[in-house]
């Protein structure tokens, strides 16, 4: 009987050692479903990817000429600006892609108190993970996930008399209608000098160099006096950045509208043309037999930490009916979320796409 009561004891002794040793040394939980403060562990997040739309803009300063008034009826003209104003031109565009933290792939690691192996996590600062158990690296920068703030605009001439100079100055009190005459008696004497030097009527015989330099200055003068009446404009050009994340719910999203009176705007509401980004799904992961999304956040993966494999997805931006760009980018979060083993293995990330890059067994 004593045999028989060893064998009893014994048995019992090697399942709870033999339950002990396969108890789960992580468990991973969607971060929604954790109850703050009852676990200890590290959350960790899966980038997403976010597209950024740099628009090249041709920004031009109105100023109405100080003599607009008598713009048609002394020199015929009626293409001139009647208001101080801005307007607006869509000039270029540049997509590029970077690296974010997907709320929707962040996850909790639970790790018991007492873990059989030493465990080492490595994030970037933003959360998004890099390594599990791969030892002491050497810190890599976060990639890029802020563009660099425009500087203030500055409008160097910003009135009518700084913007016209000294073409306004007259020592004699004159009306303006009066003044007006005699800036186009100057325009009509310009005119005429310029013809001159074209039909070769001067005293003087000077080299076509020479001749050159004349008649840009003769022009030059002919352009600012006609600006008294015309007005100005003045260009500038700048690039404004729109950030756009894709999702497998919305193929086609309106990321803002353009005018010509109000430029480039992210409201999707009022006057202009409506800037569309479109994402095609290449569906090079349907393949792949992955869970199902709800099964990745409601259940809970014991020894296993959740990586994505990103989706190459053809991507056209639109203004209005007119194609701006097209090309293939690669979007993670339209791709799938897979289950890698853990246990005593070694495993890196790639920062941005989430994707297993090496994983070593061990």
């Amino acid at each position: 009987m004593k045999r028989n009561h060893l064998i009893i004891f014994l048995i019992p002794s090697l399942l709870v050692f033999f339950v002990g040793s396969m108890r789960a040394q992580f468990v991973t939980t969607f971060a929604k479903n954790v109850t703050p403060g009852q676990q200890k562990g590290i959350y960790y997040s899966l980038p997403q990817t976010v597209l950024q739309l740099d628009f090249v803009i041709e920004e031009y300063e109105l100023f109405k000429g100080p003599f607009s008034d008598y713009a048609s009826r002394l020199l015929g003209a009626y293409d001139y600006i009647q208001a101080d104003g801005m307007e607006y031109r869509l000039v270029g565009l540049s997509v590029s892609t970077k690296a974010d933290v997907d709320p929707n792939a962040t996850f909790f690691v639970s790790i018991p108190s007492r873990s059989y192996n030493e465990v080492s996590f490595s994030l970037l600062p933003n959360g998004i993970i890099k390594s599990l158990n791969v030892g002491n690296e050497e810190a890599t920068p976060a990639p890029c996930s802020t563009s660099t703030p425009e500087k203030p605009r500055q409008v160097s001439i910003s009135t009518s008399e700084k913007v016209f100079g000294n073409l306004l100055i007259s020592s004699e009190a004159k009306s303006t209608e009066m003044v007006a005459k005699s800036i186009v008696a100057k325009i009509e004497k310009i005119r005429e000098e310029k013809f001159n030097l074209l039909k070769g009527y001067q005293e003087t015989a000077y080299d076509s160099k020479t001749l050159e330099e004349m008649y840009a200055r003769l022009d030059a003068m002919e352009k600012d006096y006609l600006s008294l009446f015309i007005g100005k404009r003045i260009p500038k050009t700048v690039t404004k950045t729109i950030h756009v994340v894709p999702s497998k719910d919305i193929p086609t999203m309106t990321v803002g509208k353009f005018s010509v009176t109000k430029g480039l705007t992210t409201s999707t509401m009022g006057a202009g043309v409506p800037i569309t980004v479109q994402i095609i799904s290449l569906q090079n992961t349907a393949v792949i037999n992955a869970p199902s999304q709800s099964a990745i956040t409601l259940m809970t993966h014991e020894n296993n930490l959740i990586y994505r494999i990103p989706e190459m997805a053809n991507v056209r931006v639109n203004y209005g009916d007119c194609l701006l760009l097209e090309d293939r980018f690669l979007i993670n979060q339209l791709g799938v979320m897979l289950m890698a083993p853990v246990g005593k293995n070694s495993l890196s990330f790639d920062t941005q796409t989430g994707q297993v890059t090496n994983l070593k067994l061990n």
